[in-house]
């Protein structure tokens, strides 16, 4: 994972850490409004992406701590629309996060809970972020990758970086910050340079991911999440692209893992 550098009074910004959680829902949704169920809900827009909401709203809460141990934790969050310390979301939810360190792998489940008297639209995934450097290649197999309009949301799948990427490819000067669909649930980062790679494999309904490369940065995000971005604007077709309609008391719930893997230089 990328390394982490604390800032002003030793404090690390979420944002500027390795992870962090994507819930109630993954990327953008624009404008931060969407509609369900023939209500309009307005959501808070993210302060960097001031244009649209960003990430949901669980990235920003206090999580208690469950369970801990040297090889575990089980963090878990109540998510209300009266709560102060996170963005705005108009349902309740209840989320964990389980952690767990395995013989040369992490492996993170996800779950979230409709705790409302309604039932709303839902996705969830895990924004990882990993080190890049010129020899760094990434692999993975999605049918496409949905082209972004002049504000960042989905416009048109195309298929123009599916072979390179499904026979492994450097990640260069290109700027990605794009969604695949059908994403087969396994990829391969490979660091030569270091003699070492990494393999990540998810579950079924993480489907999508979201590939990121900001332009002279030392990192990048390889993203498993469930929905296309902006899905929650996708009127009928929201399920088609991802996203789970959760009554009271279901539960969406997904799983991602990380293995070590030597490779030659």
């Amino acid at each position: 994972m990328r390394p982490v550098a604390p800032g002003p009074e030793n404090v690390v910004s979420v944002r500027e850490q390795a992870s962090y959680p994507l819930m109630p829902f993954s990327n953008r949704v624009a404008g931060g409004r969407f509609s369900f169920g023939g209500v309009d809900y307005a959501l808070s827009r993210d302060h960097r992406e001031t244009r649209h909401a960003l990430h949901g709203n669980a990235l920003y809460a206090v999580w208690e701590i469950a369970e801990a141990s040297a090889t575990h934790a089980l963090l878990r969050l109540h998510a209300a629309p009266e709560r102060q310390d996170m963005q705005f979301f108009p349902f309740r939810y209840e989320a964990e996060q389980l952690y767990e360190l395995w013989a040369g792998a992490l492996h993170v489940r996800l779950r979230i809970t409709n705790r409302d008297a309604k039932p709303f639209p839902a996705g969830m995934g895990h924004h990882l972020f990993f080190p890049r450097a010129p020899e760094t290649k990434l692999s993975f197999v999605a049918s496409a990758m949905w082209e972004n309009d002049g504000d960042m949301l989905p416009a048109a799948p195309s298929t123009v970086w599916r072979e390179a990427f499904a026979a492994g490819k450097r990640l260069g000067d290109e700027g990605f910050d794009h969604c695949f669909e059908d994403w087969a649930g396994t990829a391969r980062i490979e660091y030569p340079q270091l003699g070492y790679g990494l393999a990540l494999e998810a579950s079924a309904g993480l489907g999508h991911a979201v590939l990121f490369t900001p332009k002279n940065k030392p990192f990048f995000a390889f993203e498993p999440v469930s929905h296309l971005n902006d899905a929650f604007n996708r009127g009928d077709d929201m399920a088609r692209h991802g996203v789970r309609i959760l009554n009271p008391g279901e539960t969406l719930e997904g799983w991602f893992s990380l293995t070590y893997l030597p490779c030659p230089a």
